[in-house]
Parts: C-alpha cells; sequence; structure tokens
C-alpha cells in the first residue's frame, strides 16, 4: 500500500540513501500505485538539507512527471538545497508565483529571504528599521529584505511600487472558456445550453452579470430567511443608474407565480472533473449548426418565453411586477429548468470577457469550488475570480421601509499572490498568518483556500537597492 511506501521512502532518507527511495517510488509507480506528494516530500527534504543538488532535480521532475504540485514544504526544500545558485532559485520562486501564490509556512518564508541574502527575516518584523541588508549584485547595489504595508491602491510603503492586478494569458483565457462550455455541456441538457451559446453570440458584451439567485438569498441564512426580488431589483438598479450593461442570470423555478422562496439546502449532483485535456477546442456551436430534432424537448427560447399573464397583471412591488420589468428592460436571461444556472453566468462572463470587456464584473458571493474541482483546479480560474468576482452584502432597514442598502465589494486595485516586478528588481510575497504546516499537518486539518484569503496578510518584500549616487566633485 501506499503507506507502507511511504515508511519505507523516510527509512531509506534517514539512512542517508535518497536515491535508493526514489527507486522504491517509481517501482511502486509501475506496480500501480498511484503516487501521492508524501511519497516524495523526504527525499526532497533530506535532498535539500545536504545540498545533494541532483537529487533535488531529480525529484522536481518527478513531481511534474507524476502531476503533483508543490507545496511550502517542498518549495522550501528546493530553495535550501539550490543555495549558492542565484540563477536556478530565481527560476523556481518564479514557478512558486504560479503554484504558491500565497505561502505561509515559517520555513519557506526564511528560505525565501535567505534566497536574497538575508538570514532570520521574522525577527525583523515589528523591528526598526524593518529590512536587511542582503545579497550584493553584479553591476553594483544589494538586495534588501524586510517586512513592509501595502495601502488600499497596493502601494508598498518601503519601495514605493505599485502591485500589478495580474490577468490571465489570452492561451488560459481560451482554455478556460473552452473547459466551461464543456462541463456545461456535460450537464446532460446540452440541447440548452448550446441554443444560450447561440444567443449570447448575438448579444452586445456585458459589463455586468447578475447571479440572480445568489444575490435573491444574500443575507437571508437565517430564521424566517428567503428569496428576495427586491434585492436583485437593487443591484440591477445600482448598475444601470451607472449605465453599464446588466445581465441577470435566474432559474425558472424562481420566476413560478407559486415559488417555494425558503432557504433549503439541496444536495448537488455529483459531476467528475473534466481535465483541460478533455476540452473542446472550439466552445461554440457554428453559425450554420443545426440541432438534432427531438420531438419529445419543448422547444427553448431565449432569453426568456415572454411576459406571463401574471406578471402583467401583477401588483406594483410583488415578484411577478418586478420580474416583468427586468423582461421589458432586457436584462433577464432565463436558463433551462435542469440545468445549473452557475455555468450560464459564468460563461456569459467569459464571453463577455473574450469580446473585449476586459473589466466584466460577475455580482455573486459563490466562490465555485466545485466548480473548481470539476475543471481539475485549473489555476487560471482561482486568478480569473479574483479579477472579475465582485461580493456584495445586502442590508435591510429594521423599520418597516423596506428599504435596501446594498453594498459591494469589488476586486482590489492589485491582486493578492505573490508577484515580482517586470524589470525583475522587486519582489513582493503576501504571507498569511495563520498555522505551521506542521502543525496543520499534526492536526489533520490543512489550511483552506477560504482560510489563506481571509487571514490578515503581512508583506515581505525583496528589492534592488539602487548605487548611491556618485560624491560631488570638488570644486
Amino acid at each position: 500500500p501506499e503507506s507502507a511506501v511511504t515508511i519505507m521512502v523516510r527509512l531509506c532518507c534517514m539512512c542517508g540513501k535518497p536515491q535508493r527511495a526514489l527507486s522504491l517510488v517509481e517501482e511502486a509507480r509501475q506496480a500501480g500505485m498511484k503516487p501521492k506528494l508524501r511519497n516524495l516530500t523526504p527525499i526532497l527534504a533530506q535532498a535539500g538539507s545536504t545540498g545533494d543538488l541532483e537529487t533535488c532535480d531529480g525529484v522536481w521532475a518527478k513531481l511534474k512527471e507524476m502531476g503533483l504540485d508543490p507545496q511550502d514544504t517542498e518549495y522550501a526544500a528546493m530553495l535550501r538545497g539550490l543555495r549558492g545558485k542565484l540563477e536556478r532559485q530565481r527560476e523556481v520562486l518564479r514557478q512558486m508565483l504560479e503554484d504558491l501564490p500565497l505561502p505561509s509556512d515559517p520555513p519557506l518564508v526564511e528560505e525565501i529571504a535567505f534566497s536574497f541574502g538575508v538570514q532570520n527575516v521574522a525577527e525583523l518584523r515589528g523591528a526598526e528599521p524593518p529590512h536587511r541588508e542582503g545579497l550584493p549584485e553584479e553591476g553594483g547595489g544589494s538586495w534588501r529584505v524586510g517586512w513592509t504595508s501595502v495601502d488600499l491602491e497596493g502601494r508598498c510603503s518601503l519601495t514605493g511600487r505599485s502591485l500589478q492586478a495580474l490577468r490571465i494569458s489570452a492561451a488560459e483565457e481560451k482554455e478556460l472558456f473552452a473547459c466551461t462550455a464543456k462541463l456545461a455541456n456535460d450537464s446532460g441538457c446540452n440541447r440548452g445550453f448550446r441554443a444560450f451559446q447561440r444567443w449570447i453570440r448575438e448579444q452586445e458584451p456585458y459589463d455586468v452579470i447578475i447571479d440572480g439567485a445568489n444575490v435573491g438569498f444574500n443575507n437571508q441564512n437565517h430564521e424566517g430567511g428567503h428569496f428576495q426580488y427586491h434585492q436583485i431589483e437593487e443591484v440591477v438598479h445600482h448598475f444601470r443608474e451607472r449605465r453599464q450593461r446588466t445581465l441577470v442570470v435566474l432559474h425558472p423555478k424562481w420566476m413560478k407565480e407559486n415559488a417555494d422562496l425558503s432557504v433549503m439546502r439541496r444536495k448537488r449532483r455529483k459531476f467528475d472533473p473534466v481535465s483541460k485535456d478533455e476540452a473542446p477546442n472550439s466552445p461554440e456551436p457554428g453559425e450554420d449548426e443545426e440541432e438534432e430534432d427531438d420531438d419529445d424537448a419543448p422547444d427553448i427560447v431565449y432569453p426568456h418565453e415572454g411576459i406571463t399573464e401574471a406578471e402583467r397583471t401583477a401588483s406594483a412591488g410583488t415578484p411577478l411586477a418586478l420580474i416583468r420589468g427586468w423582461k421589458e428592460l432586457g436584462v433577464l436571461v432565463c436558463v433551462p429548468f435542469h440545468d445549473c444556472d452557475d455555468w450560464y453566468w459564468l460563461y456569459a462572463a467569459l464571453h463577455s470577457f473574450q469580446r473585449g470587456r476586459e473589466q466584466v464584473q460577475v455580482i455573486s458571493n459563490d466562490h465555485m469550488r466545485d466548480h473548481h474541482w470539476r475543471m481539475d483546479s485549473q489555476k487560471a480560474f482561482v486568478q480569473w475570480q479574483d479579477r472579475h468576482m465582485t461580493r456584495v452584502s445586502i442590508l435591510h432597514a429594521e423599520d418597516a421601509s423596506l428599504k435596501v442598502t446594498v453594498q459591494l465589494c469589488p476586486p482590489r486595485p492589485y491582486s493578492l499572490r505573490s508577484q515580482v516586478s517586470q524589470d525583475g528588481q522587486a519582489w513582493h510575497f503576501p504571507i498569511p498568518a495563520i498555522r505551521s504546516r506542521a502543525e496543520q499537518l499534526s492536526t489533520g486539518r490543512p489550511a483552506s483556500a477560504k482560510e489563506l484569503e481571509a487571514a490578515e496578510h503581512r508583506w515581505l518584500v525583496a528589492w534592488r537597492a539602487p548605487l548611491p549616487p556618485p560624491p560631488e566633485p570638488a570644486s
């Protein structure tokens, strides 16, 4: 079993035989074992501590070959093994920017600082000054490492530099778009989604996509809480007042005259993840493509089936009257009954993004964790969310006025992730104040992505200090 292989690997490392340990993992894999990160971590840690560069490189290559993502412990060991190899360390740090945007484990933080020539960087927190001179640079000048603060606009107090708002690449954008289409079609109701693809292609791009169900249930997780149409109305009004092209995506169950508005927790249907290799190259149906006839399937009409008689005669302020208003304004799209509305608003946002609305925003508090898993945990999806998801909080007046206050939390002007400046002269690392990796493993409770994001962040910075100006010539 895999656990026995891990024990044997640790014993080999204790005896100073890392290559034998690496062979054991490979033999077990050839015999059908699915490798885990813990099978290789002891080898990398032992090789890193002894400066065995050959073994470090071998393990690092195996991680990639086996599809295993290195975490804090593995990056710390690799940086330790590469001490003195500055260019190689920079390569590993650049990889870490993608794989581990929020490094948190103290040993890794120390190795990051040490790669720029500063030891015991934790001691500098709260010191004056909170930085120390590090490695000299070829051509003059030197690196400095320390703890800094970043203001609301993303400006670093030590370097004076502004952090970047990092975007996904064009290739990642295309891959994410294709994967979303694949997963939406995978629901079993392909016909409805493909009709939606043709409809959205004919529309002008949107500035704002509203997750209707999420906004309707915002702050309703309490006794007596229920779906609130007025909350959606206030959000729609907010953006239309600012002349932003808006689309509300809503499931048809919320458009019924007798809709059950109570807060219900239902188990989602389980589907398998879809890897990027399975995503179609062309998620868009062709313009001349015709759907196969299905006599039993009802016609699917987008954006909706028109204003019903009940909506036409509904009294002002009622749910049906609000729905009628959204239809009249042309801001509502209704998804097929058996489909997941999440894929529709995500696809609509990505479609607008691809067509030039680079600042398109999705209004929702949904972190899409289950969908991220189905996307085979694509890192580009998390990075895209960071730039295009606006969180919302809706507060109700305590009196009977039904007055609603909408509080929006758009993305920061900068990305909360490790990054290097375009000229390579400044590296910034947001360090979440959470339990160490050892504590997480001992309790069996690894830190979640939500915990990493919600934690207080202390910024570690390494920057190249310029040469002092030459002395004034004697007069």
